[in-house]
């Protein structure tokens, strides 16, 4: 059975792990031409997007004089001179429908970036001014299939290398360790990859809320005191081979030479995830009542276990 055949086999008491889920994604990529997304077009355009849909946005346009918000300072930056606004959003829920309506009475122009082909943008924005891109059947909040699309159809990068290498290099390496005697880890990325760093905060925040430690840094903020306390029971994981000062707990995760910024976000998430599976599973086993409870406030409507 391939990676994608076994995505219509889960359903709320058996959701996958998301290191299978980054598994189906390449598979995805694999399988599936992607379309070139175009941002040249956009000078000085407004981005705005929640949680890690702006840190993804902020990698896509990082090349541009793009501005970025969120929605703790929208109001401040849509009340300045823009032309475009850009949302990215992989639901196309939430405080994205927000962002279009105020853009709207403002008469700014709003492009959106989804992958949810029932959007209700349809009746904000209107279907040119929306580009939907394919994603996988997955858990609520993992994105992967979704943000993972996004960055490749920027970079291009191959999905079958990367696949190769993380069942190549990196699974003789992760498999054979017991996370669970750690309460705490520590990621090291190259300098050059550091835009992922909050992309897995968020993900350890999701999987295991502050249950679990961590802390992500790049190669150059780590040589800022940040092993001055010992803690025998953390992990450090590097994402690089250069030396560091460390005394405790470690790993490498090697990198192929030809590591962009797409492989860094997929082989972190794939490692971050493998940790998932040594814990007691605390997100499988609650974000059933989480989805149920917040369904019943004001903001949050028709929210999902899983997003089809």
């Amino acid at each position: 059975m391939t990676y994608l055949e076994k995505i219509s086999n889960f359903d709320e008491n058996n959701l996958p792990s998301l290191d299978e889920v980054v598994l189906w994604a390449l598979e995805l990529f694999e399988k599936w031409n992607l379309e070139k997304l175009n941002i040249n077009k956009f000078e000085k355009p407004l981005i705005a997007g929640s949680w890690n849909a702006i840190v993804t946005a902020e990698i896509i346009f990082s090349w541009t004089d793009a501005i970025f918000c969120d929605e703790t300072n929208f109001d401040t930056y849509i009340n300045k001179k823009i032309d475009w606004l850009i949302i990215l959003s992989a639901s196309w829920e939430k405080h994205a429908n927000i962002f279009a309506k105020k853009a709207i009475n403002k008469w700014i122009e709003v492009k959106l970036l989804t992958c949810n082909q029932n959007s209700s943008a349809m009746n904000i924005i209107w279907k040119k001014n929306t580009t939907i891109t394919k994603k996988n059947r997955e858990p609520y909040t993992y994105n992967t299939s979704t943000y993972l699309w996004w960055i490749l159809a920027i970079t291009w990068e191959e999905a079958n290398l990367i696949k190769n290498h993380i069942q190549e290099y990196i699974d003789p390496i992760i498999n054979n360790i017991d996370f669970s005697k750690y309460d705490s880890y520590l990621l090291i990325n190259p300098n050059k990859f550091s835009s992922v760093n909050q992309l897995f905060i968020v993900k350890f925040i999701e999987l295991f809320w502050r249950k679990i430690a961590r802390d992500v840094f790049s190669y150059e903020q780590f040589k800022h005191a940040i092993t001055v306390i010992p803690h025998k029971t953390e992990l450090a994981i590097s994402f690089w081979e250069w030396e560091f000062f460390y005394e405790w707990n470690q790993i490498h995760i090697p990198l192929d030479i030809n590591c962009n910024i797409w492989w860094m976000m997929a082989i972190g998430y794939y490692v971050i995830w493998k940790i998932q599976n040594s814990y007691p599973h605390y997100f499988k086993e609650n974000i059933w009542k989480y989805i149920k409870d917040v369904n019943n406030t004001e903001f949050w409507k028709w929210l999902k276990v899983i997003v089809e």
